[in-house]
């Protein structure tokens, strides 16, 4: 993974910085606000419904007067007195007429009703006995009652007459007023917000719009509305609500339940603008901060991207990039440094230069001058005993050879130090096969006496073929066999050369039993001068060996070396494009 400029890193830094400083704040104030606005929400349902009980408290003041002052008319307590069901219906009439009142019943002291009156005609007397005598056996002075869909509020007052050992219940006197659409208004209106009065089957009175009222009855039915006493918010038809809600009625019967709700819709658009401006203001912060922070990222990092580009030239050999000083105190120090460094490494490089081509220079005289005179001093003293041959009776034909010996090797030296120093050497490229160029070889090293005795086994197939030059070829796998018997001298030796063609090289592994390459001399086995464990060795054999393989755009390593043997690796194009537009080469 690529890292980032220190430029983007300290871009990318800053606007995080901002992103999460923006961030924070604008949603802290966001959170700040929707809480203070479900404060507000939560407030205004707690007032709506201490409005609405406070509503209820004077109704409840009102009709509880009404009830007590009509319990204590004579007349009512003299038809009371005759307990006759149908005289006290007929006569009642004008009491509730007087008491104003949506329902009223008089009754036996055991809840048996004796007259029922109603506004709006269809509440069974069974209906209305029942709850007076639940209302009395619990000792209420008011309650709700619900039937068919209809709630009244209902204040019950007991009818006495006498006073002290003489006083006697003659029965119950209850007042109502039933609770529809119009009293829900009312209460809304007192309470500020939307009313919605429910049992667990069905809406009773609602000030909702329609499609929101049917909505909520729809929950009611499949049982999804929460009916006990709990605050939230729903989602409705037309509107989204915030509800409180207080039990009116609780069981064992139907249970009645007062919902207040509030419209969010004025808060939510109030929400929506507010992140609408914070989003705005954020993007607007980034964007500033971007711009701002890209041009401090661009005024601190433009020195260091000229003193990188020092560096990389530098590292390229560039010794004179120019390097200008600039920017802050300290990066003006570090460009002038860098100055004085680069003149000190080039300084130093040439100095060693000087120093490894005397060295260099140094150690091919040595060792060219030291194998010229042995070679020369073999010359020079058979010379000697070809004179005296006549008296001291030697065979000519035996220091001739030597003599000859001797002068072919001095000629070899110095062909492979002519190699060495062309920069690319005379070739001659033919499609030649590899077996026949290896098998040449191997011919060669047989052909001396000390490793006529060497097994070598080649294993390489007969269409093995390549663009090559077979004669400097065939000295290179000369020199790598050579090499190999050489270190085998002292055990019993086993070559075995495999060549395979691959997808687009040819690859030619020279394997031998000796004890291996020491690690001292690895990395630099195929330079010149180079040499290990051959005492008359010049270090010339493997770095001709690189040469004319490179010369072949090849390769050549070692692949493998341990106390058991040593691998050689040599990697040849099937076809050398890169010299197949030429077929010869002059040398300087």
């Amino acid at each position: 993974m690529t890292p980032f400029r220190l430029r983007s890193q300290l871009f990318t830094a800053a606007l995080l910085i901002i992103l999460g400083l923006a961030g924070s704040v604008l949603l802290t104030l966001r959170y700040a606000m929707k809480a203070e606005i479900q404060k507000e929400v939560r407030e205004g349902t707690k007032e709506s419904i201490r409005a609405f009980e406070t509503v209820q408290r004077e109704r409840e003041l009102q009709l509880s007067r009404t009830a007590a002052m009509l319990a204590e008319l004579p007349t009512l307590k003299a038809q009371m007195s005759t307990a006759h069901a149908p005289t006290i219906q007929d006569a009642s009439e004008s009491f509730w007429k007087l008491a104003g009142s949506d329902l009223f019943v008089l009754a036996k002291p055991d809840g048996e009703v004796l007259a029922l009156h109603m506004t709006k005609p269809g509440w069974s007397s069974v209906s209305t006995q029942r709850d007076l005598k639940r209302s009395i056996d619990l000792g209420e002075d008011s309650s709700w009652w619900y039937e068919g869909g209809r709630l009244y509020w209902v204040f019950l007052h007991p009818i006495i007459s006498g006073a002290g050992n003489t006083m006697q219940q003659l029965g119950f006197l209850a007042v109502g007023y039933q609770v529809d659409s119009a009293v829900a208004h009312e209460l809304a209106i007192e309470a500020g917000n939307q009313i919605t009065l429910t049992t667990d089957e069905a809406i009773i009175a609602s000030t909702l719009p329609p499609p929101d009222e049917a909505e909520l009855q729809s929950r009611i039915v499949a049982g999804t509305l929460p009916l006990q006493p709990a605050s939230g918010e729903m989602s409705l038809k037309t509107d989204q609500y915030a509800f409180s809600s207080v039990s009116l009625r609780g069981s064992p019967l139907p249970p009645v339940y007062c919902y207040v709700l509030i419209p969010l819709s004025s808060f939510n658009t109030f929400i929506k603008d507010l992140d609408n401006a914070i989003y705005l203001t954020g993007g607007i912060s980034v964007v500033f901060g971007a711009l701002l922070f890209g041009f401090v990222a661009r005024t601190i990092t433009r020195p260091l991207d000229n003193l990188v580009a020092g560096v990389k030239a530098l590292a390229s050999g560039d010794f004179t990039y120019s390097i200008t000083p600039r920017g802050a105190t300290e990066l003006v120090e570090l460009s002038s440094s860098f100055a004085r460094m680069r003149g000190q490494l080039l300084a130093l490089q040439q100095q060693r230069i000087e120093t490894e081509r005397v060295a260099a220079l140094a150690r091919a005289a040595s060792s060219i001058s030291h194998d010229l005179r042995h070679y020369l001093a073999a010359v020079v003293a058979n010379a000697e005993f070809l004179y005296e041959a006549d008296r001291l009776k030697l065979q000519k034909e035996e220091i001739y050879e030597e003599i000859k010996t001797a002068a072919n090797q001095m000629t070899d030296l110095i062909d492979s130090l002519r190699e060495l120093s062309y920069q690319r050497s005379a070739m001659t490229l033919t499609r030649t096969r590899m077996i026949q160029v290896i098998r040449r070889a191997i011919e060669a090293i047989h052909s001396k006496p000390e490793f006529r005795t060497c097994s070598i086994m080649l294993n390489a197939s007969e269409d093995i073929e390549g663009i090559v030059d077979g004669r400097k070829l065939e000295r290179a796998f000369f020199n790598l066999i050579l090499n190999a018997c050489e270190s085998t001298a002292e055990r019993k030796a086993s070559i075995s050369i495999e060549a395979r063609n691959t997808e687009n090289t040819i690859e030619i592994r020279i394997h031998d039993n000796g004890p291996g390459i020491p690690p001292s001399v690895r990395e630099t086995l195929f330079e010149p001068f180079v040499s290990f464990g051959k005492p008359n060795g010049t270090g010339l054999g493997l770095a001709i060996v690189s040469k004319i393989v490179q010369d072949h755009a090849g390769t050549v390593c070692i692949e493998h070396t341990s106390e058991t043997g040593t691998t050689v690796l040599v990697r040849l194009p099937a076809c050398v494009e890169l010299l197949s537009h030429e077929q010869k080469f002059s040398a300087p």
